[in-house]
């Protein structure tokens, strides 16, 4: 389980030993970057997709919520479903073609 949604994660241990390391090492990231750039460009799907999201972004998880009652899912979750954004239904079809439009 995750963080609690809302939580700020002020303190980044990790971060900030891998930034002092860095300024020791400045070459090392260069390196670091060749390598999951030659693993990308012989294929390796998994190097791939990490540089993928990071130039750009990961792609959002789509969270399916076929399984709760009608009655726990939000407003905007039912317009959703529905096939609407913000309240504003999607455009309807075309009207049927006007009866007395003049044949050519």
């Amino acid at each position: 389980m995750g963080r609690p949604i809302g939580s700020v994660n002020k303190q980044r241990p990790f971060n900030e030993a891998l930034r002092v390391a860095l300024r020791s090492r400045p070459l090392a990231l260069r390196r670091v970057a060749d390598r999951l750039l030659d693993a990308a460009e012989n294929g390796e799907l998994a190097y791939i997709r990490k540089l993928a999201d990071r130039l750009d972004g990961k792609a959002p998880q789509m969270i399916d919520h076929g399984d709760l009652p009608i009655t726990q899912l939000s407003d905007s979750q039912l317009n959703e479903i529905a096939g609407r954004t913000n309240g504003i239904e999607p455009p309807r079809a075309l009207p049927p073609p006007n009866k007395f439009r003049v044949q050519q």
